[in-house]
């Protein structure tokens, strides 16, 4: 069995955007990479121990997924910062909340969560922890 998620790669149609909603809203940190096998640039977003790496649309790197595109991610993010929080800087970015706080059932704990939808419209939960299983 595996036993960990070492990253996951989001598909970007404007890096731009993708870099300023996990940035300055979601408040992950950016890392760029030169690979000097290809001269090329990758950049990925970091927070806690985790990554997620951004490829663009038009500028995918080999090995990717069979039908990478923008929209298709489903994640949660769980923060020691209140979903109240998170609701009230949403809101003053103008990004909707689809749905909550509603009760969830996460990996290893309950949790409330709140929706929204990134700039290419992955479905992103963020989630507050609020007892073990």
């Amino acid at each position: 069995m595996v036993d960990a998620i070492d990253h996951v790669v989001l598909t970007s149609s404007d890096l731009k955007n993708t870099i300023n909603f996990y940035c300055n809203i979601l408040e992950m940190k950016l890392k760029k990479n030169y690979i000097l096998e290809d001269q090329s640039i990758r950049y990925s977003l970091h927070f806690g121990s985790y990554k997620i790496n951004i490829h663009e649309l038009n500028n995918i790197f080999d090995p990717h997924a069979k039908n990478a595109k923008p929209g298709a991610l489903d994640i949660c993010f769980t923060s020691n910062k209140k979903v109240s929080y998170w609701k009230s800087k949403l809101e003053k970015y103008k990004i909707q909340i689809i749905d909550g706080p509603v009760k969830r059932i996460g990996a290893n704990s309950n949790l409330i969560s709140i929706y929204c939808h990134d700039p290419d419209g992955n479905l992103i939960e963020i989630s507050n922890i609020v007892s073990q299983k």
